[in-house]
């Protein structure tokens, strides 16, 4: 690797971080968006997050609450067992939605790998415009390395994984350790972005793109975040 950094590649990469950060934010929430309207729910998509009207959680919660001291005495047998295919059903409707994200952001990283991987012979000194398309798009994988971090610190800091975020709430369910799919989607995304890197990337620009990455993540972050998605989608 060359540690040249090539000014006006600098500035398109920036810009081309900034852009499909936003584009890999925005399309996470349509994962959850999706599989909740082809659920039949009303759906609506904000910056950073998705929200949705789970209609069998609200039934689950007024049955809880008409039937809170029985469930409590654990004597009706019945009313028990309703009380448990409800919980499940509500359950089972949220991990769907929750998958939604993950699996949209994992689907879109990969096939854009693959893009790149298998036509890598076509990859010359230079990248073109659609390559670097895939590019982005392959990292769109870095989010999982970002998430697992996050829950690491939590654990470092305070003893515990967190409990947000998708893959958290999906090995919950499953009864996994809360850090195992973190822990595995990470531990992929990881070969496969130094794969992108160190292999695919041509050596005379993986400075520079290196650099840029940096850049234009840690701006496209908080400018999403904070300046112009509570705008666009509030």
């Amino acid at each position: 690797m060359t540690f040249t950094l090539h000014f006006r590649l600098f500035v398109y990469l920036v810009f081309g971080f900034i852009v499909f950060t936003i584009i890999g934010a925005v399309t996470h929430e349509a994962g959850h968006y999706l599989v909740a309207k082809k659920l039949g729910y009303e759906a609506k998509i904000r910056y950073a997050s998705m929200h949705y009207e789970n209609t069998d959680y609200e039934t689950f919660r007024d049955f809880h609450f008409k039937n809170e001291e029985v469930l409590k005495s654990r004597t009706d047998k019945a009313v028990m067992k309703k009380y448990s295919v409800l919980m499940h059903k509500a359950r089972k409707t949220d991990v769907l939605v929750t998958l939604g994200g993950p699996i949209q952001t994992i689907i879109t990283g990969t096939l854009s790998f693959l893009l790149l991987w298998f036509n890598r012979k076509k990859i010359g000194n230079k990248l073109t415009f659609l390559q670097w398309s895939f590019v982005f798009m392959a990292f769109f994988w870095s989010r999982q390395v970002a998430n697992f971090f996050i829950g690491l610190y939590f654990l470092v800091i305070r003893g515990e994984w967190t409990s947000q975020g998708d893959e958290t709430n999906i090995s919950e369910y499953f009864r996994l350790p809360a850090w195992s799919l973190n822990l595995l989607t990470a531990t992929i995304a990881i070969v496969l972005l130094l794969i992108v890197v160190f292999k695919l990337i041509p050596k005379q620009q993986r400075f520079t793109f290196i650099v840029a990455g940096l850049t234009g993540s840690i701006i496209g972050f908080p400018l999403w975040m904070k300046l112009l998605g509570p705008v666009i989608l509030p």
